[in-house]
């Protein structure tokens, strides 16, 4: 139970990075930003892409060559794309969406990029389709009470991704395996050393990105 309410303090940690940052005052709802697609034979395309919610933007874009033409218009599905970028919004198409036994391809927002890159999957909560945005909120408070989020992480050259409630039970055995290819790392981990507990994944994840080189 302890590590289960120590993952949760993390969630809530990791939901107020900046990538998390969707006031109105930064990004404007149907408005077209620049970026650019990655698709799945690896072609890059510059371009302008709609933002939308967060649950929308993982699933396809909607990609203008010229902004706001619309015959230059293509909506792309993120099971065909690598990844894409919106502003700075960096989304990896990988295998996860929000736990479904197919693992199809879906797009997730890139949190922290490296060898173990860590990313945040948005869900809608029970009920959405009953709530409405109060007369003084901010558009990030309503989208926080809209979706939850998940951190999830992915190994470079691995297709698996990993839930952060994956390590909940016996985390360390399970940490120290994850990062086995750095045996001074992962001993600290299964030693349950100070600040290579639950609590402290995010800087054993940083920590191993920091004596590895991405490819």
């Amino acid at each position: 139970m302890k590590i289960k309410l120590l993952l949760v303090a993390l969630v809530a940690f990791s939901t107020t990075l900046s990538a998390q940052d969707w006031s109105s005052d930064v990004y404007k709802f149907g408005e077209q930003y620049p970026g650019y697609i990655i698709t799945d034979t690896g072609v890059k395309i510059e371009g302008f892409i709609k933002y939308r919610d967060p649950v929308s933007m993982q699933e396809d874009v909607m990609f203008f060559a010229e902004k706001g033409n619309r015959k230059s218009k293509v909506k792309y599905k993120t099971a065909d794309l690598k990844e894409y970028k919106v502003a700075d919004k960096l989304y990896h198409c990988i295998h996860y969406s929000g736990g479904l036994m197919k693992k199809p391809v879906r797009a997730n927002l890139v949190v922290n990029e490296g060898c173990i890159t860590e990313y945040v999957w948005h869900a809608k909560v029970e009920g959405f389709a009953l709530l409405t945005r109060g007369t003084n909120e901010s558009i990030e408070d309503y989208y926080k009470r809209c979706y939850d989020s998940t951190m999830v992480f992915k190994k470079q050259d691995e297709e698996e991704v990993k839930a952060l409630s994956s390590f909940g039970i016996k985390f360390a055995p399970k940490m120290a395996e994850y990062v086995a290819d750095n045996k001074e790392l992962a001993q600290k981990v299964k030693g349950k050393e100070k600040g290579y507990k639950a609590l402290g994944i995010l800087n054993i994840i940083a920590e191993y990105n920091a004596a590895c080189t991405p490819k």
